[in-house]
């Protein structure tokens, strides 16, 4: 190969590869102010490497998410004609921002690849080429009208108002041409939309890809800022702690890979905030992004403990091969299974869910079905196969809308004799027991109390990454318990009826 056709083949290969090509024709000015090439930092490594046509990306602080939309948009108008890449923000401040970003960024391109611009304003740049990059805000009217879009990158989107966050979001989702790509990435800001689609995107709910960047993971953003706190340590105390001096939070950390640069900094961070202040803007883990200081129900320290810890999926018997359905823990000779049954519609709502919790008297949980698709009368089959494989496990069924239809097949249908019946007078005043478990205003903080002291008590073994999601996100709203987002606290009630169905001490076989 002569050097012509080598010089030929390196090129073709840093054109065909947006790393390559951000860091040989790309300059970034770093924290210290100089001009350097546009090196990818792991985090944005690993982004661009995986990304699919529709993305989602939790992030911690600053890990230059924002700078690699505008590489990637640089590299797309530059590589291709006739394209256009949009990235909206949240605020005028904030699309300023990143708009002076894009622009310094195609500045300090060699002058032998910069397209020349035909519009170069506030909004947007036009190359020769004819494509272009919009930047903009959320809330522009039609800004997807009549656009054909290659990459789209919305930032910090837990920022945006909701109801226009979702009409815009549809309208760029419409727009993106075959090959296309969408970038939704935020940090947290409590239960919002955001939270929702990545709640939803981690059970497979949507289209969506979840990418999760963490603090922890994290050696290179704020390498000066820990050199200097660790200074700043050391001239307080002498020297850094030691493995042994670390708490027990801080030891888990470590060995999840932080240094003992990274927890002083992270110590020192602390002292000017809050530990919650600091989870939500560095997060090391998606659960503990969307805290909600004070209002939570369920400890989220030990929602976080158990997340880190959580057992493989048993494989499942060839009757119970189907979407949404795990097993941890097949059934045993004769020990006794509860199941917790609420029902939905299966009409595929955000928050309509259908859920099975199996556990055994010990409080260990078995098995979950979790669906918002399934019909009331095939959760009934699915109930009935279960019930029956679990040793004929006692089922405590909700009576409220579509639960209806599941008690009524599974009593009178099928004649299943075990399941759980709630104390009801009649109007002689006679001691009734009838299918079923009626959530009522009595009942319901019955039922949520026992499930967190079994919880914090340690009573309770979960498995679920579903459950213990939502009780992430289960909140005391002004004396009403709930889930504070849109998706649902199914798994949490389900679950909460197999353990009053062990409480109750009932057992009809």
């Amino acid at each position: 190969m002569t050097k012509t056709q080598k010089a030929g083949a390196k090129l073709r290969a840093i054109i065909s590869n947006p790393v390559l090509w951000s860091r040989y024709f790309l300059k970034i000015t770093n924290k210290t102010g100089q001009l350097v090439p546009f090196e990818f930092n792991p985090q944005q490594l690993d982004l661009v490497n995986s990304l699919q046509k529709y993305n989602l990306v939790l992030k911690s602080r600053q890990l230059g998410i924002t700078s690699v939309a505008c590489a990637l948009s640089l590299y797309y108008c530059h590589t291709e004609r006739n394209i256009t890449c949009l990235l909206m923000s949240y605020s005028m401040e904030s699309a300023r921002g990143i708009f002076e970003k894009l622009k310094a960024l195609w500045q300090e391109m060699p002058d032998c690849v910069r397209l020349p611009e035909l519009t170069n304003n506030r909004g947007e740049l036009k190359f020769s080429n004819g494509s272009r990059i919009i930047v903009c805000t959320c809330g522009s009217k039609d800004v997807a009208r009549g656009l054909t879009l290659r990459y789209a990158h919305l930032s910090e989107y837990a920022f945006f108002q909701d109801e226009r966050a979702k009409k815009n979001l549809l309208a760029l989702e419409q727009a993106l041409r075959p090959d296309g790509i969408i970038v939704i990435e935020s940090t947290a800001n409590g239960f919002n939309g955001f939270s929702d689609l990545w709640t939803k995107a981690e059970q497979g709910e949507n289209l969506y890809t979840p990418h999760f960047y963490g603090w922890v993971d994290d050696k290179i953003m704020f390498q000066e800022e820990q050199e200097q706190f660790c200074k700043r340590w050391k001239a307080m105390n002498h020297k850094l702690p030691t493995v042994d001096e670390l708490d027990n939070e801080e030891k888990a950390l470590f060995e999840r890979g932080a240094t003992i640069q990274q927890l002083v900094w992270r110590r020192l961070k602390i002292a000017n905030s809050s530990p919650d202040e600091f989870k939500q803007e560095f997060p090391s883990t998606p659960l503990e992004a969307f805290l909600t200081t004070g209002q939570n129900v369920f400890n989220t320290t030990l929602i976080k403990e158990r997340s880190t810890a959580l057992p493989k999926i048993v494989a499942p018997p060839k009757q119970f091969i189907m979407a949404g359905l795990k097993f941890w823990a097949l059934p045993v000779p004769g020990v006794r299974y509860y199941i917790g049954v609420d029902v939905a519609e299966g009409l595929g709502g955000d928050s309509d869910h259908s859920c099975i919790e199996i556990i055994n008297g010990d409080g260990y949980q078995c098995a979950e079905l979790y669906s918002n698709t399934i019909a009331p009368y095939r959760l009934a089959e699915v109930l009935l196969k279960l019930a029956q494989y679990y040793n004929g496990a006692l089922c405590v069924i909700e009576k409220a809308s579509a639960g209806h239809t599941v008690l009524d097949k599974m009593r009178n249908e099928y004649t299943y004799p075990n399941l759980y019946k709630s104390k009801q007078y009649d109007a002689s005043g006679q001691l009734r027991r009838r299918p079923g478990w009626e959530t009522t205003q009595k009942s319901r903080p019955i039922l949520i109390s026992n499930f967190r002291e079994a919880f914090e008590k340690g009573e309770v073994c979960i498995n679920s990454k579903t459950l213990l999601s939502e009780m992430q996100l289960f909140v005391d709203k002004g004396g009403r318990m709930e889930h504070a987002g849109t998706t649902g606290d199914d798994a949490v009630f389900a679950f909460g009826m197999a353990l009053q169905g062990i409480k109750s001490g009932l057992w009809y076989l």
